[in-house]
């Protein structure tokens, strides 16, 4: 098992439970911000965890920062993209394939 494999192994279950709080179209904010953020799944190190959906930098490598809130989409860039709600639903999640090298 090389590295990066131990580190999504280790790092599946807080995942899973990032994207489980979320479960119920719920938008999210950066701890520290009032702005609430349209959410939208994004990849990191392999795994998929809720972030903002304009993507704008979270200031850390700690993705229990952002919070679900059920308060309106307010983010200026979100709404510019026309993200003025959640799209992610929570729950089960199906892993992708990796068929690199096949």
């Amino acid at each position: 098992m090389n590295g990066i494999s131990v580190l999504q192994e280790a790092l599946s279950a807080p995942a899973e439970e990032a994207r489980n709080r979320f479960a119920g179209r719920l938008n999210g904010y950066l701890d520290g911000s009032d702005v609430v953020h349209a959410v939208r799944l994004q990849g990191w190190l392999g795994l998929e965890v809720p972030g903002p959906g304009c993507h704008v930098g979270t200031g850390s490598w700690d993705f229990t920062r952002f919070k679900p809130t059920t308060s309106p989409v307010s983010c200026g860039r979100c709404r510019s993209a026309g993200l003025l709600t959640s799209s992610f639903t929570g729950g089960p999640h199906q892993q992708t394939l990796d068929l690199e090298g096949i």
